[in-house]
């Protein structure tokens, strides 16, 4: 593959608008490194960051696919390879794929940083990036570098700009990369959607199974997992970030999806008397340290539905009509 072809392939797989041949054309190229040496020496900050995400997209699924009892070896060697990515590529030579089974001189330290369910969490990344978790969230990362994420739950991230060194998040089953932007990402139910929202910036969402979209500042993708599909949207981002100041806010949601929320951030279970309840559309603001029977009380109130708490339970039964007296 000459360079021309290369760059052209490169940057529609950055902008999530390459085919599904023209991606296979870049798995055989990526497949073939040892006899293709310094292909990069002409590419830019961005081609470099599309081609490192390519190849931190092969290493975390090899790694997710792996036998349980290779899984920790490969980890541990990967992990090396993605280390020395960057460093190898601005340097032309992208010979390492065919050298990455060397030993690491030393271990990479991955950290973990969760929340419960009572508390949101603000972390600073050891290459500047800071994360905000909402409640019941974790994220994992390498210490030495931290430009690479796992999210479980829901983050805002403040990515810092790197020497045009990309950022990747892995949310379930999609994978969001940027080089300096903010973004939301709620990944709470990954096998069945994942939303990321941009504040600023530009962010290329998509997986290694042909779903991919680019985003700019005050768009959305719903990431559909059983169907593979990425739909876009124009919204207000500070919307889906509000949570930060510990603000709820819904717009046109379901009172099934406000109450999967509303469990989180107050530890308690809802249920709907029927499924017509469930899937009324509601629009509402919350303040933070509003109690919840307000909350309920101001949403039931929209659709002239009622509630009661169980007995004895942090549980609560939304249904038609008044409440009994």
């Amino acid at each position: 593959m000459n360079n021309t072809r290369l760059k052209e392939l490169l940057n529609k797989y950055l902008d999530g608008t390459a085919t599904a041949a023209e991606i296979r054309e870049v798995d055989d190229w990526y497949q073939s490194f040892d006899r293709d040496k310094g292909l990069t020496e002409q590419l830019n900050d961005e081609q470099l960051a599309a081609l490192e995400q390519l190849f931190f997209l092969r290493v975390s699924r090899e790694i997710e696919q792996a036998e349980p009892r290779t899984r920790v070896i490969r980890a541990f060697r990967y992990w090396w390879a993605a280390a020395s990515v960057a460093v190898l590529l601005a340097a032309g030579g992208i010979y390492f794929a065919r050298e990455r089974t060397a030993q690491p001189q030393t271990a990479v330290v991955t950290l973990t940083e969760q929340t419960g369910r009572s508390s949101i969490k603000k972390i600073a990344l050891p290459d500047g990036t800071t994360v905000w978790l909402n409640f019941d969230s974790k994220i994992r990362y390498a210490g030495q570098q931290g430009r690479e994420v796992w999210l479980e739950g829901e983050g805002y991230f403040e990515v810092s700009q790197q020497g045009g060194k990309a950022f990747l998040v892995h949310a379930g089953p999609l994978d969001v990369n940027v080089l300096g932007t903010s973004f939301n990402i709620d990944a709470y139910t990954p096998g069945k959607m994942v939303t990321v929202t941009v504040a600023s910036g530009k962010v290329a969402v998509g997986n290694d199974k042909a779903a991919r979209a680019t985003l700019a500042a005050n768009q959305q993708a719903v990431y559909d997992a059983a169907a593979n599909k990425i739909a876009t949207s124009e919204i207000m981002a500070a919307d889906f970030s509000a949570w930060r100041q510990g603000q709820l806010v819904f717009k046109k949601a379901m009172f099934s999806d406000i109450a999967r929320k509303l469990e989180r951030r107050y530890n308690v279970r809802i249920r709907f008397a029927g499924e017509h309840i469930a899937n009324a559309l509601l629009t509402a603001r919350f303040d933070e340290n509003v109690p919840l029977k307000d909350v309920l009380d101001m949403l039931c109130d929209i659709y002239g539905f009622s509630y009661r708490q169980e007995p004895g339970k942090d549980e609560y039964l939304v249904y038609d009509g008044q409440p009994n007296k």
